[in-house]
């Protein structure tokens, strides 16, 4: 890209001639740049390689040369935001185009969809947030879930489309006895930065996994060889397999807590590298020596637009903007890009603490679920938000837990709660507002508080509620009990005196025996958890990318996704 300094002095030399081709000199011209002849020559031979000039020298004196502007102001100002949403810089291209609101439109909707750059597959995707934190060590959202997939492997995985766990890192597992399992791994695993991936790698990602409720049984992890390794447990677990494809057990490189920035520039081992992130774009590069199938879409760039009027981006009758968004309308208006549409398996609830002690009372959570009933929530939301959400009635769509309050005796509530829910995510202010509504109608102030995702992940503050969703991307029979019993938020607020104990819950889960539903119905009909919703996930996209499946985080699998030769744009 042309320096700053030489775009200054092209427009300079554009306005001294109104931008009318003309006869001039070459002394004439370093007379309006204030410069030698000598470095004008240079000038002129910077702009026509650039493209920008025509310039026909004349030798002899008094003999008059031609020069041609071919790039007007508002040319030149788009290529140099071209070259700068290239290069991520997406800060100084709104402060480029600022006061050219069309122009800014255009350019950002020439990098979404999907197009093909020198021979690679590029797909282009908004976003209304940042990704600072893609280290699977850490709490995750729901996004950042998909992306650590993205970027990680773990031992084992879960197949989407057939609902099972398949081998990732570990080609092959076998159970030696009820407490021991051998994993043998796949030869020649390579990070991101081309080092080997070891199996000290995975022994140090298993250690660490031991602070975590769900993985404390993980006695030890020894090498048997280079390429095999056992994990001894302190109890039986017959979801272990099923549990090393959780995002909290993906590998991470020994030394990953050394990386400074490791958060939002991790090295993984996945189809895809983070070649960039910064507020404005997070871009995944294809890993070229990934171990697996090698990645179609060669780039997957998602950009940041917060503050930008996603109207703005589809003003013409060909979309081509991928998005990925909640409680979506079914019915898409004719010439929409086709869709994929799910129900999700999960969606909003609200946990009553019971560190709380006015929570303790169960008359008081039987109020709440009363007066703060899905259908009362919704008449207090925007219908263009909860227009296709589903009241809940159990955690998951088809569960019917909620008690039915009809004979409920009459109530006195406390003057006020608190509530807590994660900022950087609107629905949930919406959400939190509707609840306070349909309590200040009873004489209940309910503060709502938007704290960061790592403190409400952990349950940390003083509050008596707390708002959030789920969403279950693997077998109900594993996922709901893993989230209900291993959650650091769940594990924080939900009492262990049920009956029975939490911590028989989890035996009995380890040993197979069914207890996601009995589990989810108990903890409903006490009132710790409450269901509010379950919504609509759906991928709306270019009609020419194929491969495109929606899983149940609201994404698609990057490396699948492709774009039919001939169907560029």
């Amino acid at each position: 890209m042309p320096s700053p300094r030489l775009t200054q002095q092209y427009h300079r030399l554009l306005r001294h001639y109104g931008g009318q081709n003309c006869e001039t000199s070459l002394q004439q011209l370093a007379d309006v740049l204030v410069c030698t002849r000598r470095h004008m020559r240079a000038l002129l031979a910077q702009m026509q390689a650039a493209g920008w000039i025509a310039w026909q020298a004349q030798p002899g004196r008094g003999m008059r040369s031609r020069l041609a502007f071919l790039k007007r102001e508002d040319d030149l100002r788009a290529e140099q935001a071209e070259a700068l949403l290239t290069a991520g810089r997406l800060e100084q291209v709104l402060g480029l185009l600022a006061d050219d609101r069309q122009a800014l439109t255009r350019l950002l909707r020439s990098r979404l969809g999907q197009h093909a750059d020198r021979e690679r597959q590029i797909l282009g995707v908004p976003y209304y947030r940042a990704f600072p934190n893609l280290d699977p060590s850490k709490p995750l959202r729901r996004s950042e879930q998909h992306l650590a997939r993205q970027i990680f492997n773990g031992l084992t995985v879960i197949n989407e489309e057939k609902g099972e766990v398949v081998g990732d890192l570990a080609h092959h597992w076998r159970q030696i006895s009820p407490c021991e399992w051998h994993f043998h791994l796949r030869p020649a695993v390579r990070w991101h930065d081309g080092r080997p991936l070891g199996v000290a790698d995975i022994c140090a990602t298993l250690a660490r996994l031991r602070a975590q409720p769900l993985f404390a049984h993980l006695r030890a992890a020894r090498p048997l060889s280079s390429r095999s390794l056992a994990i001894e447990l302190a109890e039986p677990d017959c979801w272990l397999p099923w549990l090393l494809a959780d995002v909290a057990a993906l590998i991470l490189p020994a030394d990953h807590a050394e990386r400074a920035d490791f958060a939002s520039q991790p090295i993984g081992s996945g189809p895809y590298l983070v070649a960039a992130n910064n507020a404005y774009r997070l871009s995944l590069h294809a890993f070229d020596d990934y171990f697996g199938f090698r990645a179609l879409l060669d780039e997957v760039n998602i950009w940041m637009m917060p503050e930008w009027d996603p109207a703005a981006l589809q003003e013409d009758s060909q979309p081509c903007v991928m998005r990925v968004q909640l409680a979506s309308q079914p019915d898409a208006p004719p010439g929409a890009p086709p869709s994929d549409m799910v129900v999700e398996q999960g969606g909003f609830f609200a946990l009553c603490d019971s560190r709380s002690p006015r929570m303790r009372d169960p008359a008081l959570r039987a109020w709440l679920a009363r007066i703060a009933a899905p259908l009362a929530l919704a008449g207090q939301m925007p219908a263009e938000v909860c227009r296709y959400w589903i009241p809940a009635n159990g955690l998951l769509p088809g569960w019917h837990h909620r008690p039915v309050d009809d004979d409920a005796p009459p109530f006195a509530p406390p003057p006020a709660l608190r509530l807590a829910y994660y900022r950087q995510q609107p629905v949930y202010a919406q959400l939190a507002q509707a609840m306070a509504t349909c309590l200040a109608r009873h004489g209940v102030a309910l503060r709502c508080e938007a704290i960061s995702h790592a403190e409400w992940a952990q349950g940390q503050g003083e509050f008596d509620l707390w708002l959030g969703s789920i969403n279950f991307s693997t077998r109900a029979e594993y996922a709901v009990p893993a989230w209900l019993l291993g959650t650091p938020l769940l594990r924080a607020t939900l009492p262990d005196a049920a009956e029975p104990s939490l911590a028989d819950w989890r035996a009995r889960w380890r040993r197979g025996e069914a207890v996601a539903a009995p589990l989810s119905s108990l903890l409903t009909r006490q009132r710790w958890l409450l269901p509010l919703f379950h919504g609509w996930l759906q991928l709306q996209g270019p009609g020419r990318m194929q491969g495109l499946h929606l899983n149940q985080l609201g994404w698609f699998d990057f490396k699948s996704a492709w774009l039919e030769p001939g169907e560029t744009t």
